[in-house]
């Protein structure tokens, strides 16, 4: 995320807790200048965030080592800091994006259990309010994306650009989104613990029989299990092809080919270099509906 001379600004919705706030929280009062407001361990009420209100106060800054700590405390009211119109849209794309980051990161050091996947239910469903609330929405999260390595990176990287072409193909309504969000989130969940295989088309299966038990909704389960499957009927693991791949693992299969192609080529590419090549080298292993539909994502 971009630093801004090692702070970040934060909207005051969320602060107030009863328990103390475990960071720092600073005012701007010029350009390169940012004054202590209040302690780390400090107790923030109503009363303070009126008086910050009234003064014409609308963001508090954190300094980037307090950032983990900000957003695991945000967390559980991220819908309301999305909603919160007076933030610039790109500062509360940063505070989603970083509470997701932090959310996938510890779904994925182990098997998630229901606690795991309702967190990742939340931040899926703050993000479809976002980009439904917010015509530049996506686009604020695309430029936060980045190359990286590591599963959860992938899998949140899929995850958003999921959503924003189910809002395209699909509906715009906020339950299909939230729930492309999580089969995108949740694609690759048969490869935790099984990191060190280079070649595990096995994955699907797994992540399908682990998301099945914990009465995940249909289409989720059905991108785990299907979004290796070519519209050419070459896939994995069933050799399904057209129509028979159900719809959620269509669109996960393509963001997930995509992504591949975007991330892995060398020298580095450009978006649209990196569909060209999609539509040239993958050619029949896809719906070209939908192809279409995530070009438009881009322009």
């Amino acid at each position: 995320m971009e630093q801004v001379q090692g702070y970040m600004p934060i909207p005051l919705i969320g602060l107030v807790d009863p328990e103390p706030v475990p960071f720092s929280l600073h005012l701007k009062t010029s350009d390169e200048t940012w004054v202590l407001y209040r302690p780390s361990e400090s107790l923030l009420n109503e009363s303070h965030i009126g008086r910050l209100e009234a003064e014409g106060v609308g963001s508090l800054f954190i300094r980037d080592e307090d950032r983990s700590a900000y957003f695991r405390h945000v967390e559980d009211c991220l819908g309301e800091v999305m909603l919160e119109r007076e933030m610039p849209l790109d500062h509360r794309a940063k505070v989603l994006f970083g509470v997701a980051t932090t959310v996938a990161e510890e779904l994925f050091n182990s098997r998630p259990d229901g606690e795991a996947v309702l967190r990742a239910r939340r931040v899926m469903s703050s993000t479809s309010s976002l980009f439904l609330r917010d015509g530049q929405g996506f686009h604020a999260v695309r430029r936060l994306l980045s190359d990286g390595d590591g599963l959860a990176h992938h899998s949140l990287k899929v995850s958003f650009l999921t959503m924003a072409l189910a809002r395209v193909v699909v509906g715009s309504d906020a339950e299909t989104m939230t729930i492309a969000g999580m089969a995108g989130l949740l694609h690759d969940v048969g490869k935790i613990g099984h990191a060190d295989l280079e070649h595990d088309p096995e994955h699907t299966t797994r992540g399908a029989e682990y998301l099945s038990g914990l009465n995940l909704p249909k289409p989720v389960i059905e991108a785990a299990q299907s979004h290796h499957e070519c519209h050419d009927g070459t896939g994995f693991p069933k050799r399904l092809q057209g129509q028979e791949i159900p719809s959620m693992a269509r669109i996960v299969g393509l963001v997930n080919l995509f992504d591949k192609v975007y991330s892995n080529q060398e020298p580095r590419v450009g978006v649209f270099d990196a569909l060209r090549i999609l539509a040239q080298a993958y050619r029949g292993s896809f719906d070209e509906r939908m192809a279409q539909g995530l070009v438009k994502l881009f322009r």
